[in-house]
């Protein structure tokens, strides 16, 4: 049962996946607000707590702003 594991990894720097400087469209910064409060957020991590309020409006900005996106691309 006790049997040995091994250490944890160590933490690894990363390169930004972005370079500073670099602009987000509309679209990609209402998705990134969106992430980071949903990964970030206790109350949306826990699913016995229900919906929170902030999270929602975060993903109805989100999918508003990619609508009006395929509406942009489509041509309608």
């Amino acid at each position: 049962m006790d049997e040995r594991r091994d250490p944890p990894p160590e933490s690894v720097t990363r390169t930004a996946a972005i370079p500073p400087g670099a602009r987000l469209s509309p679209l990609q910064q209402a998705y990134s607000r969106y992430v980071t409060h949903t990964t970030g957020c206790d109350h949306c991590r826990d699913i016995d707590r229900g919906w929170c309020e902030k999270s929602e409006r975060l993903h109805r900005e989100w999918k508003r702003q990619e609508t009006a996106a395929v509406r942009g691309l489509a041509g309608t």
